[in-house]
């Protein structure tokens, strides 16, 4: 009998310590800043509703451990989408298809694809990548005048700030205008990217043609100490952008054409943390320090380059494994595309051995262009190299941002505008 008594002791202990446990759990406030110092302590919390533990991904979580990543968290909001947009897509409906054989999408005139993709479907993870490729919500012309890329070393702090300027033109899929396709229908999207500051780098650039097609990209680089052009091998589109830690392929987290990545995987739907209404601005380019200048950017100790001072909110994503070709430097990349519209919010990179190489972290919040379109613009974004201890954060000047501006056309986006802003 005493030993009845001592395991019913036992099990009662056992019952109302997971009580306990249970009533422990809240609901947490809006303003609460996850961080190393507390994450234990509210890991089995939740934040509307869903569990601070399951809004972190395991290298969110190691970030947070082992690299001070602090997370505001504010309520989620709607992203509203441009009724242009959203016309757009319900018309491909039964309209677009996927082609197997290819891996091609045909039919498509602009919005998203395929916006009804079920996870049943076998292929809804290419389907989905599809979406983020042609249904980026950034209107016909993206013109970014300033973009700020700062090299950031994680022992010491920041080692350089370039400024650059980028502009891309569609010439197919377009909403403002009044026919979606400019030109012969073969070119996707012109784009510019070029060097202002410092000096040693100002006026090297690309221009990149994008073809709608499984056709590798046409890039040439201008090289403003010799003032030449050159053509660039057809797979750039894989190689470093100058000495910053990204690949062409990592702009926004995932630049390929679907195609050339050789398969995908939906690895299912889950919630993460993303700034997605993101402070802004996220640079001030009259800021006397480097502290000033980057207000989201926690600079009070090392690895120097967590985002640490902006707003993160709940957002269901989707998680799809994109396996590389052969040639590429990664074995793969997962990314975390949002449900309700195609935006990818976070990333990360596997090297060879299938360790994690690279984590990609983007920013954003909706805007308004020239016309009105409703766009969605990055504000700030950081690309992490855990091999190197070595990151490349970024900022826009959301100030000279424009969507849609009247005045610039596909003359103002061609090889000889890029040699022009080279000199």
């Amino acid at each position: 009998m005493h030993t009845l008594n001592k395991l019913a002791a036992v099990v009662a202990g056992c019952f109302f310590a997971s009580v306990a446990g249970l009533s422990a759990a809240a609901e947490l406030p809006e303003g609460t800043v996850i961080s190393a110092a507390n994450l234990d302590k509210i890991i089995n919390d939740t934040f509307q509703g869903q569990p601070v533990g399951k809004l972190l991904t395991e290298s969110m979580e190691m970030r947070v451990r082992k690299q001070g990543w602090k997370l505001p968290l504010v309520k989620a909001s709607d992203v509203v989408m441009d009724d242009k947009f959203n016309e757009a897509s319900k018309r491909n409906i039964g309209k677009v298809q996927f082609n197997s054989a290819t891996r091609q999408v045909e039919g498509w005139e602009g919005g998203m694809p395929f916006p009804d993709v079920k996870e049943s479907d076998p292929l809804a993870a290419e389907k989905l990548i599809w979406n983020w490729y042609y249904g980026q919500p950034r209107g016909d012309i993206m013109n970014v005048p300033n973009v700020q890329y700062v090299l950031i070393n994680g022992d010491k702090g920041v080692e350089q700030e370039q400024t650059w300027g980028f502009i891309r033109y569609s010439m197919k899929g377009k909403l403002g205008a009044n026919k979606a396709v400019e030109g012969d229908g073969k070119e996707l999207s012109r784009t510019i990217f070029v060097a202002q500051k410092p000096a040693d780098l100002k006026g090297l650039g690309t221009f990149t043609i994008r073809h709608d097609s499984a056709q590798v990209e046409d890039v040439w680089a201008y090289i403003p100490a010799v003032r030449r052009i050159r053509r660039l091998s057809g797979g750039a589109w894989m190689d470093p952008i100058g000495g910053t830690d990204q690949l062409q392929d990592d702009i926004e987290i995932f630049n390929a054409q679907p195609s050339w990545y050789k398969g995908y995987k939906l690895l299912g739907k889950r919630w993460i943390l993303a700034a997605v209404h993101a402070q802004k601005p996220s640079w001030k380019i009259d800021g006397k320090t480097v502290a000033d200048r980057y207000p989201v950017l926690d600079l009070s100790g090392p690895p120097y380059w967590n985002l640490s001072n902006d707003r993160y909110e709940p957002r269901e994503v989707y998680v799809i494994e994109a396996t590389t070709p052969t040639e590429h430097p990664y074995s793969k990349k997962v990314v975390y595309m949002d449900v309700k519209y195609p935006r990818l919010h976070y990333g990360e990179a596997f090297d060879r051995k299938g360790d994690l190489w690279k984590i990609f972290q983007f920013n954003s919040y909706p805007g308004r262009g020239v016309d009105g379109f409703h766009d969605i613009r990055t504000t700030s974004g950081v690309t992490i190299d855990l091999k190197r201890n070595h990151a490349t954060a970024f900022f826009t000047d959301t100030s000279t941002w424009s969507t849609n501006a009247p005045g610039i056309t596909s003359k103002n986006v061609t090889l000889q505008e890029l040699q022009a802003a080279g000199r």
